[in-house]
């Protein structure tokens, strides 16, 4: 649903979308952008263009952050579709270069771009609003899942000290 709503939006910037695939799996993974581990969490690999999904990593979001549901789900894959929708547009390889030019700040950078992952996922979970398919709880799923996989959280329960400005 999520690659059907930018399939459906992109050509209104004139532009084509290029659908990712959506790879599964447990504990390990070989990926274009290398080897992977579950502990990284999910992850979007520019140089094959795909999705990365530890399935084990649901189990934890609800678990461990207390983000239950199949809508805190679907809203991580949409974060990480946001991240190949970037990569599509050149956005990701935009930020690299002023990564490159301004080293000092390429951790803001790399925070803006987090940023507007989350924002492109809720360009599709608004979509699914608009088309009336959301069930009683859906958006506070989203809204909880974002919470607890955000940095700030993540860091505060692993007992480092969080700056929410970096």
């Amino acid at each position: 649903d999520v690659q059907a709503t930018w399939e459906k939006t992109f050509p209104v910037a004139g532009q084509n979308y290029r659908r990712t695939k959506l790879v599964l799996f447990t504990d390990t993974v070989r990926s274009g952008c290398g080897f992977a581990e579950a502990a990284m969490g999910p992850f979007y690999c520019p140089a094959d263009e795909k999705v990365y999904i530890d399935l084990g990593f649901y189990n934890e979001m609800r678990a461990r952050f207390g983000a239950p549901g199949d809508f805190a789900q679907a809203y991580v894959i949409a974060h990480e579709i946001g991240h190949h929708v970037q990569n599509v547009l050149g956005l990701s390889e935009r930020v690299q270069d002023m990564q490159r030019r301004r080293p000092d700040a390429a951790k803001d950078f790399s925070v803006l771009l987090e940023l507007q992952a989350d924002c492109l996922a809720g360009v599709w979970a608004h979509s699914t609003q608009q088309r009336d398919i959301l069930e009683r709880g859906d958006v506070e799923e989203g809204i909880g899942a974002a919470a607890a996989v955000g940095d700030d959280r993540i860091q505060k329960q692993a007992g480092q000290g969080v700056n929410p400005e970096t």
